[in-house]
């Protein structure tokens, strides 16, 4: 077995924001300081350090002009666990360390205007982030399993317990991926079939190695052959994303050549795909020529008209005939933060039902990509999220939010290329565009690269959370 590792990272999170002024002095509240006191006596624990950060005191400036409030300053704990520590231990000593932590912070006065937010040290690998909702058994649970994708050969082990996004909350394990990381490709099969082991839905990564499976527990026959794939004559990276059911290889090797020919045959030939299951595949040659492809050359007879499934894991939301549409003045739009891997951006376009009761949804929202000078970009094609999805109702709960997918190609921003800075939103048929800055908030600063020929494929509303 590997040495066990040194760092376990709880990493900083809010789990209280109190209302009020800021404070005068950076002092961390002694409710915090006092539960510190008792975390350092806990077993496994060998030191606590609690600092507090001030925070402005002035309005910030938003998104549209608008003035927010005031940040809270943050106080930090850092709790540096023992070593050496069995994975049950190190998720004991955290889980414990996380009650006592929001107790305390359950406790601080209200006028002070404070974010606490945890961190849990004890050597290099392990990070694990909480939500102020996310129950110490969840915490343990996760500690000990980052632990054990450790010991089968993971070097980095990151979750994040509880978030999903958009300020909802959810403490089922398989909210939380694992983003994990191996030194080599070779390491990812034990790592997948050890996550496989504990149900925790990973995403695995190597050098030239990605494996994408959102929050579902890895199929270990996939990331075997991407493995597989990744180690073929002339392939500089792989990459399987289950989402669209497809894995994508680049290889340096120029179109005519023998590499490339055997790569796309041993494609063609393997067990793995079926009829209920087909997989596709791309294969990019040196000079970024696509060939497309179904692995065991299984390809579908044709794609069922389906819609998309909840993204999340809560229950669908019950279905009320007599809901009313939902018109676009019930609806408050934001703009879900851009992931990227191995050239494909995602990305979603939300809403969120604001008119007091349910309404529901059943369309493709309309699109219009705009740079900076207000202008649409030229050509923009806008093709199906996946083959056959078509539009369901969604009958959308006074709260509850809705998404539609986005996913796209990188394309270059080489030359400094006027990027998309708004999408001109119509959410349903009839409503009015709504303009929606897309340079906030997780996404770059200088705009998406959606420029003038990209290819965009848009999914229908369907249910967030």
């Amino acid at each position: 077995m590997p040495p066990l590792p040194r760092v376990l990272t709880l990493a900083a999170v809010s789990v209280l924001v109190l209302a009020g002024c800021t404070p005068s002095a950076d002092v961390p509240p002694a409710e915090v300081t006092s539960a510190a006191d008792a975390v350092r006596e806990l077993p496994g624990v060998d030191d606590v350090a609690v600092t507090q950060t001030p925070s402005g005191a002035e309005p910030v400036q938003g998104n549209f002009g608008q003035l927010t409030e005031p940040q809270p300053s943050t106080v930090s704990v850092e709790v540096a666990l023992a070593e050496p520590l069995e994975p049950r231990a190190a998720g004991e000593a955290a889980g414990e360390a996380h009650r006592l932590l929001v107790a305390a912070a359950g406790r601080v006065d209200d006028g002070e205007n404070i974010t606490v937010a945890s961190s849990f040290v004890g050597g290099p690998g392990l990070g694990v982030s909480t939500g102020p909702d996310t129950t110490s058994e969840v915490v343990a649970d996760a500690v000990e399993d980052g632990f054990d994708l450790l010991a089968a050969g993971a070097t980095t082990v990151d979750l994040g317990l509880g978030g999903r996004g958009d300020g909802s909350w959810d403490d089922d394990p398989l909210a939380a991926t694992a983003h994990v990381s191996a030194a080599t490709r070779d390491d990812l099969l034990g790592i997948a079939r050890a996550a496989e082991e504990l149900e925790r839905g990973v995403e695995l990564q190597a050098p030239g190695v990605l494996f994408r499976a959102a929050t579902r527990v890895p199929d270990v026959d996939a990331v075997r052959l991407l493995v597989a794939a990744a180690g073929r004559p002339g392939v500089v990276d792989a990459t399987y994303l289950s989402q669209e059911q497809r894995i994508t290889l680049r290889s340096d090797a120029e179109e005519g050549s023998q590499n490339l020919a055997d790569l796309r045959s041993w494609l063609d030939t393997q067990d793995f795909a079926t009829a209920d299951h087909p997989l596709a595949y791309t294969v990019t040659d040196a000079a970024y020529t696509e060939t497309t492809g179904w692995v065991s050359g299984v390809e579908p007879a044709g794609y069922a008209p389906h819609t998309l499934e909840p993204f999340g894991d809560a229950d669908p939301w019950a279905e009320d005939p007599a809901a009313p549409d939902c018109t676009g003045q019930d609806l408050e739009f934001a703009f879900g933060a851009v992931d990227s891997a191995a050239g494909t951006r995602g990305a979603s376009v939300r809403a969120t039902n604001v008119s007091g009761g349910p309404c529901a949804v059943e369309s493709v929202p309309d699109l219009v990509f705009e740079n900076e000078a207000g202008q649409p970009q030229e050509d923009v094609t806008i093709e199906p999220y996946e083959p056959g999805v078509v539009p369901g109702r969604v009958v959308v709960p006074d709260g509850g939010t809705v998404l539609a997918p986005l996913l796209w190609r990188a394309m270059s921003t080489a030359n400094d290329p006027d990027t998309t800075t708004t999408i001109e939103v119509t959410a349903v048929p009839g409503a009015d565009p709504v303009p929606l800055d897309v340079t906030t908030d997780g996404t770059p600063a200088t705009g998406l690269d959606v420029l003038d020929g990209a290819e965009v494929r848009l999914g229908p509303w369907t249910q967030a959370d």
